[in-house]
């Protein structure tokens, strides 16, 4: 089984520098329509999810988790 977790902004220390500038964090906040960046932990539940039985059927699946940016 192949399957990719596709991950939007997250708060992390990765992302810590870009948010202290309100123009890049402003404009990142007003893409995602959930308001806020993700944490890892929703990226690790989507994670944990692909690692147990209940996921035994998935295969050849992308798991965009971006607060539904990209469905705009």
């Amino acid at each position: 089984r192949v399957n990719a977790v596709v991950p939007g902004v997250i708060d992390t220390p990765m992302t810590e520098l870009a948010q202290t500038v309100p123009e890049i964090i402003d404009a990142e906040l007003a893409r995602i329509p959930l308001g806020r960046l993700g944490t890892p932990a929703e990226i690790a539940g989507t994670i944990a999810f692909l690692c147990t039985e209940q996921s035994s059927y998935t295969s050849g699946a992308l798991f965009v988790v971006d607060g539904a940016s990209t469905s705009q």
